[in-house]
């Protein structure tokens, strides 16, 4: 039984290395075609298996639902998850990963010689968690995108509020962002949004498509304030300031409700971890003594 045990984990061990190896390697681009700047070969996979489910759009409305919200996460999450993947593409992941974890189980187990009990459990497993990867992942990205921009952008609205003071207008103001910014979603995003209105779209218009890509109340009170104030003709600079003073202030309440949080959440390995060994400490002397007359 423990030999067993043991060659089920390091199969378990071997199958892990060698799945992080393959989407390493394709998402890396190693892969990449010798002619250079073409697709790695795991997008290659998902652009073919993605292909025909956007054949099936139409036909089935629950898919029409999941690539609905699927192609509101890639937007949210800038678009560079898997490589870019679009919508259909992320949704093919979750049949693609799974058959490559099978695809490298199941061999190894055979080479192994492991009972089929354990093979099924270990396909089971790796598959079900690559089946939730795609999707899990592609939130977790727009989160942390979203994160980032609302950290970074009392700082680019700072630099807008000085420029309006200055004399410019709101789009000389985002230029100016742009220009000494570093990377990151908020220069993207304005990038975005000054590529727009030189192609024809207007300005508000743009302010209100950042709100509605990063999908946070902070952005959206932001950017829909400033539409606001260039159809009313308010001053840019002033809504500016308090802007970013508004968002430092809700910054500062999520650090103290984390704060409060931690004490709670502290409580639990307190109880768990170290008050038992308190009281091994305190009582074993007693016990050992009890148990020695």
């Amino acid at each position: 039984m423990n030999m067993d045990l043991a060659i089920a984990f390091s199969c378990a061990a071997a199958s892990a290395a060698a799945l992080t190896f393959l989407f390493v390697r394709a998402l890396s681009g190693a892969s990449r075609r010798a002619s250079g700047g073409g697709q790695s070969a795991l997008r290659s996979i998902l652009s073919l298996v993605g292909h025909a489910f956007e054949r099936r759009r139409g036909a089935d409305a629950e898919l029409d639902r999941t690539l609905i919200r699927l192609e509101k996460l890639v937007v949210q999450s800038g678009g560079k998850f898997l490589e870019g993947a679009t919508a259909p593409e992320v949704f093919a992941a979750r049949f693609v990963f799974p058959a490559f974890a099978i695809a490298v189980i199941v061999p190894l187990g055979l080479l192994l010689r492991l009972s089929g009990g354990v093979v099924f459990m270990l396909s089971a497993f790796f598959a079900a968690v690559l089946y939730a990867y795609p999707e899990s992942g592609l939130k977790a990205a727009a989160q942390e995108r979203a994160r980032r921009f609302t950290r970074e952008l009392p700082g680019s609205l700072d630099i807008m509020r000085l420029v309006s003071q200055s004399g410019g207008d709101l789009l000389s103001a985002i230029r100016s962002v742009i220009e000494v910014g570093g990377p990151g979603p908020v220069r993207e995003e304005l990038a975005r949004a000054v590529a727009q209105v030189a192609i024809g779209s207007s300005l508000v218009d743009a302010l209100n498509g950042i709100a509605t890509r990063i999908g946070t109340n902070e952005a959206n009170a932001v950017f829909s304030t400033l539409a606001q104030s260039l159809e009313m003709g308010t001053s840019v600079a002033d809504n500016l300031k308090s802007a970013a003073q508004l968002m430092r202030h809700a910054a500062r309440v999520k650090a103290q409700a984390h704060a409060q949080k931690a004490v709670v959440n502290m409580s639990f390995p307190l109880l768990l971890l170290i008050l038992p060994g308190i009281f091994i400490v305190l009582f074993a002397p007693l016990v050992i003594q009890y148990v020695n007359r």
